[in-house]
């Protein structure tokens, strides 16, 4: 190839190079845009900038329930919770099969006392996920917590039948049974024994509470 030949190529491939560039810069930003960046923020801790990249990636997709989802992360973190809480209701609302957004939610309303809801955003993970450990181990926690003990120990065998060395599992499941006083007390034994080889601090603090009674 002449010398002018190459030179014309290089010029050609140059100009295909600077045109190309032009196009990708000047296409508009998309809703995976916005969403990448508030990714990159909340793993960097920058939960407001990250808010405001998830709202934009919303603006652009409204029906968006990873944004919607991503975005009640970001408003736990800053403790905002009553706008988290509607961030995960808008994930379930267009993904009605988004486990960890049930999840979530099960959470918050945990933490906001309000148990009944806690339940039913937790059995819907369960019956997504059947074999999530945790959500069984939270729903009897929300069972604990508003004194259904009976419901409360089925939840924790279900979560130590998934996860058999659960060892808070069968610690609040000790305590279960002690709520259902001196009938259940043989039941607590057991489940001290059980997890006195999985967690020892555990274990201790559960047989204070069976010599308590």
């Amino acid at each position: 190839m002449s010398t002018g030949s190459a030179t014309k190529v290089y010029a050609i491939i140059i100009a295909l190079v600077s045109f190309m560039s032009s196009q990708v810069l000047s296409q508009e930003p998309t809703a995976k845009t916005f969403f990448d960046i508030g990714i990159t923020d909340n793993n960097n801790a920058e939960y407001s900038e990250a808010i405001d990249e998830f709202n934009h990636a919303i603006t652009l997709k409204p029906d968006y329930p990873e944004a919607h989802y991503h975005l009640g992360n970001a408003y736990f973190n800053l403790h905002r919770y009553d706008e988290a809480l509607e961030a995960y209701k808008k994930a379930v609302k267009y993904n009605p099969r988004y486990s960890d957004a049930y999840f979530s939610l099960g959470i918050l309303y945990s933490m906001l006392s309000q148990d009944n809801n806690a339940i039913d955003a937790y059995k819907k993970v369960i019956e997504l996920k059947p074999k999530h450990s945790k959500a069984h181990y939270s729903l009897g926690n929300a069972y604990f917590e508003s004194r259904n003990y009976e419901k409360a120990i089925a939840a924790y065998n279900n979560a130590i039948k998934v996860k058999p060395k659960y060892a808070e599992a069968r610690y609040r499941l000790g305590l279960s049974y002690l709520k259902l006083r001196k009938t259940l007390l043989s039941s607590a034994k057991k489940e001290y024994k059980a997890l006195n080889k999985l967690d020892k601090e555990l274990a201790a603090d559960l047989l204070k509470n069976i010599e308590a009674k």
